[in-house]
């Protein structure tokens, strides 16, 4: 399990990461709460701001999602097919506004006219719906208790394009996501602002493409180790690279770049850019692939002022230290044009 950091200006970066090992007496859903409590703790220590969470409807859970309302995260995800919602109207016999329950199926079917009329990946806020929170309280002797009370929630309804839908994967129905022909439903506990809800949830796609690179080009499913510590040592690794490569995308495609790589040549051209040395009586030299040209700006700022390597014992050899920096200078971005 692990947590994407999305920025406002483009960066994003593999955040936090949790091992979630299954016995059998342990609740499964529980357990994988708990540790996404701990890494959204975590980064909370660190930032104390209002942050978007942007979660799979696996997380779906009222407990979880009055949790992060207590921790100051506002939160996103998509309704399940039997999530209970609640839509306040006027009751003119009982002269009073009561609740009626409506399940999000219904409620698609209700708006799906309207977001047809919308076009393509139109979102529509509908107003006034509810769903059952429990909090902890007391009774009048004292003792806790646990009761319900209706928390107003946005209801987004969104359109989506067929052919990426989640394949032939059989889900149980309490995790099938509600649909309507190609619409679903968002919900979120910010009712006052449902369009930058509907924003944050499209970013939480981001996940998923992380791990695709992660196992595609950074080889995640590529460890063979037997200890557990070898394990924890690859996915750390794995994340440090990852960060290394988002950082390095992100400052290449900067807007008014040149030639803006994409994610793959990153990875290609610049991380795994061939590079030889040859030691010949005490002389070394190094030849940069010159695919890393493209990158040139991107080098240029992150070139080390002075050059410190310990590998030998530099003060016995002045001349060749010396022509060692020329030789990495002449490949310097300065040369290259960046």
């Amino acid at each position: 399990m692990s947590t994407l950091a999305v920025l406002k200006n483009g960066l994003e970066y593999p955040m936090l990461w949790r091992f979630w090992v299954k016995t059998g007496q342990e609740n499964e859903k529980q357990s994988k709460l708990d540790l996404a409590k701990q890494m959204l703790a975590e980064a909370r220590q660190l930032n104390k701001a209002r942050l978007w969470v942007a979660m799979d409807r696996w997380f779906l859970c009222k407990k979880f999602l009055n949790w992060l309302m207590g921790q100051n995260f506002d939160w996103v995800t998509k309704a399940k097919r039997n999530t209970a919602l609640f839509r306040k109207i006027y009751d003119p016999v009982l002269g009073k506004e009561r609740y009626i329950k409506l399940n999000p199926k219904q409620l698609l079917r209700e708006v799906y006219s309207q977001l047809r009329v919308l076009g393509k990946e139109s979102v529509l806020s509908i107003p006034d719906i509810y769903i059952k929170m429990p909090y902890e309280t007391l009774t009048r002797k004292g003792k806790p208790i646990t009761r319900q009370r209706f928390l107003p929630i946005a209801a987004i309804a969104a359109t989506y394009e067929k052919q990426a839908v989640e394949g032939s994967i059989v889900l149980p129905e309490e995790e099938c996501p509600a649909t309507f022909k190609d619409a679903y439903l968002l919900i979120s506990n910010r009712v006052d602002t449902p369009e930058e809800a509907a924003t944050a949830y499209v970013k939480r796609w981001r996940i998923e493409v992380f791990y695709r690179t992660a196992k595609q080009n950074l080889g995640l499913t590529s460890c063979y180790a037997q200890s557990e510590t070898a394990h924890f040592a690859h996915v750390e690794l794995l994340f440090t690279a990852k960060t290394l490569l988002c950082y390095a995308s992100w400052e290449c495609n900067k807007e008014g770049a040149e030639q803006a790589p994409s994610l793959c040549e990153v990875i290609r051209y610049f991380f795994n850019a061939g590079c030889r040395i040859r030691c010949c009586e005490q002389l070394i030299q190094v030849y940069f692939d010159t695919a890393t040209q493209r990158f040139s700006r991107l080098i240029d700022k992150f070139w080390p002022h002075s050059l410190e390597l310990r590998l030998w014992d530099w003060e016995n050899y002045p001349e060749t230290a010396q022509l060692l920096y020329y030789h990495m200078r002449a490949f310097s971005p300065k040369v290259l044009g960046g």
